[in-house]
């Protein structure tokens, strides 16, 4: 039998297979799903009940985010439901037989079609995990999927890889962003039986983010305060599994790693597989990763840099360092936010960045810090909210911050149809300068406060626990 034969044979899934690769090694237990798999069921089911709508997924985010666990999970649930004529190929597994896509296109159409790919009638999945590392990859399967006009396909990579695909290939196959944890799945993955709240955490979003004014969402966050509370009060030591869900455990690989020292090293580790791997790949080698681990350095202490001063500090061109923060953002180890204003300021001025995990910044900091992270606390829960606000709005372009000089500054603005909301996120802030004293008219302002328990109304201003943002 040739070899391409039976890695054809060898990839096709079996009910054994998905339930195995589904079955956590140690403790025996099923995965649990996150969030994001309701939205790829939609997309699966649009497509095998109708035959319309988009036949290719690709799910990118930063290692460890759980794409590969999803890809096995949307495996088991178009086999019980659709088709179990499914095919799983791991690209790391197969670079060592030298094979690519466009190996496996032609096994296919030589082995199981036995004429054009076009031809084909029975439905069929075909999955790609770790698609970055078959040479060519956007190329091929941008063929594969135009040649292959039955196949449903799956992908997952790195996202710096992949959101390098052609125009072409992004035309035809929607890009699923798989971000760290949100508290509600970390709860949901660590605390057995504890309730789904989504209608409540969709009421909770439109109440912060969309109501008319201040006095609105303060009187309707009191309506739903009791529900809130009674979901919390089912979470054992709340602060503290706030403070490790921030600290320690929004990326789903480091769930089940108690030890805060190997997580650092483990997160440290992914930030290197990210700049010597992935941003080496997509900046075909041009890239100096120990540029990259520098800036990451400087980020993670302040989130504003100087690009001049910067620039001389380390010894590259200004040109150079944008292009790194460039491909840091893409890789999604990043989150940049411009200054509000129009199109001029958000071009010259100086930008933003937060990481995608806090945990990242605490890990690339340890080594300069003492053993608590209470100098650099504040930073986490900021990276935080602006994590949770890229969730809900998706395009960062609603997310800004002011950099007036000679005048108060919120920590970020939330563009809106109307007047902007203004934000302020501390430890224990309760102090509404900030926002009172900006020059930008705002619809109203909110503070997010990590250490109070009440709701609390000061005119045009509504000071949020932490614990309830927690749960958009």
């Amino acid at each position: 039998m040739e070899e391409l034969q039976q890695i054809l044979e060898n990839s096709k899934l079996t009910e054994k297979k998905i339930a195995d690769s589904l079955l956590h090694p140690y403790l025996q237990t099923k995965y649990k799903t996150r969030e994001v798999f309701s939205e790829i069921t939609e997309v699966v089911d649009t497509y095998f009940q109708t035959g319309n709508g988009v036949r290719a997924l690709g799910y990118a985010g930063l290692r460890g985010t759980g794409k590969t666990t999803l890809l096995w999970q949307s495996a088991d649930y178009i086999y019980k439901n659709y088709t179990k004529n499914i095919y799983f190929f791991n690209f790391s597994d197969l670079l060592r037989y030298s094979i690519s896509i466009w190996d496996i296109k032609d096994a296919f159409q030589k082995y199981i079609v036995k004429e054009h790919l076009w031809g084909y009638k029975e439905k069929i999945v075909l999955i790609f995990d770790e698609v970055h590392e078959s040479p060519m990859w956007a190329k091929a399967l941008k063929s594969l999927y135009d040649e292959f006009r039955i196949a449903f396909i799956l992908v997952s990579g790195s996202s710096a890889l992949l959101l390098q695909s052609t125009a072409d290939l992004v035309t035809r196959m929607i890009i699923q962003h798989i971000l760290p944890l949100n508290f509600r799945e970390y709860i949901g993955l660590t605390h057995q039986n504890i309730d789904k709240i989504t209608e409540l955490k969709q009421n909770l979003e439109d109440i912060i983010l969309r109501s008319e004014n201040a006095d609105v969402l303060y009187n309707d966050l009191l309506k739903i305060k009791p529900d809130l509370d009674n979901y919390l009060k089912k979470i054992d030591n709340l602060e503290n599994r706030i403070y490790d869900y921030i600290v320690y455990h929004n990326i789903i690989r480091f769930l089940l790693i108690t030890s805060p020292t190997l997580i650092d090293r483990h997160a440290v580790d992914l930030v290197k597989r990210v700049i010597y791997e992935d941003i080496h790949r997509l900046n075909e080698g041009n890239s100096n990763p120990l540029y990259s681990e520098k800036i990451l350095r400087r980020l993670a202490a302040s989130d504003e840099i100087n690009i001049q001063s910067l620039s001389q500090s380390i010894g590259i061109s200004q040109e150079k360092i944008n292009e790194n923060l460039n491909i840091l953002e893409k890789a999604e180890l990043l989150n940049v936010l411009y200054p509000y204003g129009g199109i001029d300021s958000k071009i010259n001025k100086a930008q933003k960045y937060f990481f995608m995990s806090p945990t990242i910044r605490k890990a690339i900091l340890t080594p300069l810090m003492k053993s608590d992270t209470k100098n650099i606390y504040a930073k986490m829960i900021e990276d935080t909210v602006v994590l949770y606000l890229k969730r809900i709005f998706g395009d960062d372009s609603f997310l800004t911050f002011s950099s007036a000089k000679g005048q108060k500054n919120p920590d970020l603005i939330i563009e809106t149809l109307d007047k902007p909301i203004l934000l302020e996120i501390g430890i224990n802030k309760n102090t509404t300068k900030q926002i009172t004293k900006s020059r930008i008219k705002y619809k109203y302002g909110i503070i997010i406060n990590s250490k109070t328990d009440e709701i609390e109304l000061h005119n045009d201003i509504v000071i949020i626990p932490m614990k309830y943002f927690l749960l958009l």
